[in-house]
């Protein structure tokens, strides 16, 4: 869910992102991510009467594969892992929400855990393909830590853990905008499942005309793993 406002207009938006992961072999796992959004405008016309627009739709979705090529581990809870990552972001076709190309995306993660301590860092590049005031490159970058508050000691037998994450996430677009989020939230596993929940606070907006600035961005997740 995302508050934002752009020339008078107040936008809110909600959404679901499925994303379906295969391993398809140990160091190399395959996703599939389909968004979904429902979108309200309220504006004001000429003589100030107020307008509203409600919108519900399929974005793009992406294909991505992510291979890891590097790996070192210095004990059992102490390791450091380096992957490749490759896909291409698809126009969904739905004519209010979607893109007019088929986009390349490149990047590269690399993890760090050790102990109660997790640190992830990802930098993505994805070409646009296509034309329209939409049409400029964006890279992604990400930075979180995270920290088991509980358990102080992790067991095999007793496989759960509580973690707090602070995340710093940025995009920058090459028509000059960029924009710089800090999430701090909170991680809930099991053996199976994964419950997380997030704040997005935007700390920097540097913006091109008519782009909407963001309020706030809450951040709701639930994995399934088997």
């Amino acid at each position: 869910e995302a508050d934002v406002r752009a020339d008078g207009r107040s936008i809110r938006a909600s959404g679901v992102r499925a994303t379906y992961v295969y391993g398809a072999r140990e160091d190399l796992a395959l996703f599939l991510s389909v968004p979904f959004v429902h979108r309200e405008i309220d504006t004001r016309d000429s003589e100030g009467r107020l307008l509203e627009f409600r919108q519900d739709g399929l974005p793009d979705f992406t294909i991505l594969a992510k291979y890891r090529f590097w790996q070192k581990d210095m004990g059992p809870t102490h390791t450091i892992r380096w992957a490749a990552l490759a896909g291409l972001n698809v126009r969904s076709g739905d004519s209010d929400f979607t893109s007019n190309s088929y986009d390349p995306i490149l990047g590269t993660v690399i993890s760090w855990r050790r102990d109660r301590n997790h640190f992830d860092a990802d930098l993505l590049y994805q070409f646009n393909t296509g034309g329209g005031r939409a049409g400029h490159d964006v890279l992604r970058y990400d930075l979180a830590y995270s920290f088991r508050l509980l358990p102080k000691v992790f067991r095999v037998d007793r496989p759960y853990a509580l973690d707090a994450v602070a995340e710093l996430n940025g995009r920058y677009s090459t028509d000059g905008s960029h924009e710089i989020y800090l999430s701090p939230g909170l991680q809930w596993q099991t053996e199976r499942w994964v419950w997380e929940a997030s704040v997005q606070i935007p700390i920097f907006q540097d913006l091109s005309d008519h782009a909407a600035e963001s309020d706030y961005r809450v951040v709701l997740g639930l994995r399934f793993q088997w």
